[in-house]
């Protein structure tokens, strides 16, 4: 995939995630501190992009054919504005860390990953990934399944590159 074009969200309204996925997310972000498997999710720390201060949030983590990427859901959210601003971040899978850098795809790329991609990784996922990753995806997300490329135009998508 090119890096050629724009980035899909820029100048876009803010995002707001709905509650029914804030609410739990400290539970889910403590669990996956401690290491508990949740299907493709991580722990992603990414400095925010007034403040400076480490925003730390629990991310679906897609892999496909060895890349990996995370998807804004719900649109152009705090979280993706920050990793925009500042793309060095760091993952916690269990009690590993790893360092990447998070590079947008553009709109082009985002409509191929959402056409190709993301279905193939999905159908690929263990019994819990299936059924979030159908969950959030599909209910929350409809138009990544039955318009990718408007979903590309309304959903960031960032490759994340490990660094030494």
């Amino acid at each position: 995939m090119s890096q050629t074009s724009t980035p899909a969200t820029t100048q876009k309204p803010l995002a707001r995630v709905p509650g029914f996925i804030r609410l739990p997310g400290p539970v889910i972000r403590r669990l996956l501190k401690f290491g508990v498997p949740m299907g493709p999710n991580a722990l992603v720390t990414i400095r925010g992009r007034i403040s400076g201060e480490p925003r730390t949030q629990a991310l679906a983590v897609i892999h496909a054919h060895d890349r990996r990427f995370v998807i804004g859901t719900f649109g152009d959210t705090n979280w993706c504005r920050n990793m925009r601003a500042n793309p060095q971040v760091e993952l916690r899978f269990g009690g590993r860390v790893e360092q990447a850098t998070a590079n947008e795809l553009s709109t082009d790329d985002a409509t191929v990953f959402f056409r190709e991609t993301l279905p193939a990784s999905v159908a690929r996922m263990d019994v819990f990934g299936k059924i979030a990753s159908r969950f959030l995806l599909w209910y929350a997300a409809p138009d990544i399944k039955s318009d990718p490329a408007g979903a590309a135009t309304r959903r960031p998508v960032f490759e994340l590159v490990s660094r030494p």
